[in-house]
C-alpha cells in the first residue's frame, strides 16, 4: 500500500505504470533493477538505507518531539522502513514534516557531531523571490562541488514554515568512495565506486536576520 502511496506521489516506474492493486514486491524489485530511477525515487531509496533503521526510528521520534509535532501526525507504531517512508512521502506536502525530515537525515549522517553554524544579518528582513533563491543556491553549490570533486549531483528545494521561516533542503553528491563488494555475476570481491549523498538544511528566521546551515560535513 505505502509503495503504492509513494509512486502515486511522485510518479510511476514505466514498467509497473498501471499496476494499481496488482503491484506486487517482485514487480517493484524487478522494476527498480530495470527502469531509469527518478531523482524522488532516489531519494526515497536512501531514507529507506538511512532512516528506514531502529536508530532511524529514534531519531524521527526525537526530531518529532523536539518540533513539538502533535501526537499522531506520524503512526510510530509502524515498522522502521514503513515509518521512514511514510514520513518522506508526507514531507513533500508538509513543512513543518520536511524541517524535521531533513534534521533527521542530518542527524543520522553526523549522529552525534552535528554541525551548526549561525549567521545574523546587519537588520531582519524578508527574502524576496524565494523561487530565484533556490536556482541561485544550486548553480553556486553546483560549481562548488565541481570544484572540490565532490559530483555534480544538487538538488534544492524551497520550504515555507508557517511562521515565516523558510528553508532550503540541499541533497549533493560528496566524494567518490570505492568499497569492496561482491557484484552479480562475479566470483570473488571487486571495488566498487559510488558517491553518497549528503544532506544539507538552510534555514532563515526574517524577524531575527539570522541565517542557520546545518552541514552534513565540514564544508562552506
Amino acid at each position: 500500500t505505502q509503495w503504492r502511496e509513494l509512486f502515486d506521489a511522485i510518479g510511476w516506474p514505466p514498467s509497473i505504470s498501471g499496476a494499481g492493486e496488482s503491484l506486487t514486491h517482485e514487480g517493484i524489485i524487478d522494476a527498480l533493477h530495470r527502469d531509469p530511477l527518478s531523482d524522488e525515487l532516489l531519494l526515497a531509496l536512501e531514507t529507506l538505507d538511512n532512516l528506514g533503521t531502529p536508530a532511524g526510528r529514534e531519531v524521527i521520534a526525537a526530531q518529532l518531539n523536539d518540533r513539538q509535532m502533535p501526537p499522531g501526525v506520524l503512526p510510530l507504531n509502524l515498522g522502521e522502513r514503513e515509518l521512514a517512508l511514510r514520513l518522506f512521502i508526507a514531507q513533500r506536502s508538509d513543512g513543518a514534516l520536511a524541517d524535521v525530515f531533513s534534521r533527521a537525515q542530518v542527524q543520522i549522517q553526523e549522529g552525534s557531531s552535528r554541525r551548526f553554524n549561525d549567521f545574523t544579518g546587519k537588520k531582519p528582513g524578508v527574502l524576496p523571490g524565494l523561487r530565484a533563491k533556490r536556482q541561485e543556491i544550486e548553480q553556486a553549490i553546483l560549481e562548488y562541488c565541481r570544484e572540490q570533486d565532490l559530483g555534480e549531483y544538487v538538488q534544492v528545494r524551497v520550504l515555507d514554515d508557517d511562521d515565516g521561516n523558510c528553508r532550503f533542503q540541499i541533497m549533493r553528491s560528496h566524494h567518490t568512495r570505492t568499497p569492496l563488494a561482491v557484484v552479480p555475476g562475479a566470483a570473488g570481491r571487486t571495488k566498487i565506486q559510488y558517491r553518497p549523498v549528503h544532506a544539507d538544511l538552510v534555514r532563515y528566521e526574517p524577524d531575527l536576520g539570522r541565517l542557520r546551515v546545518a552541514q552534513s560535513t565540514n564544508t562552506t
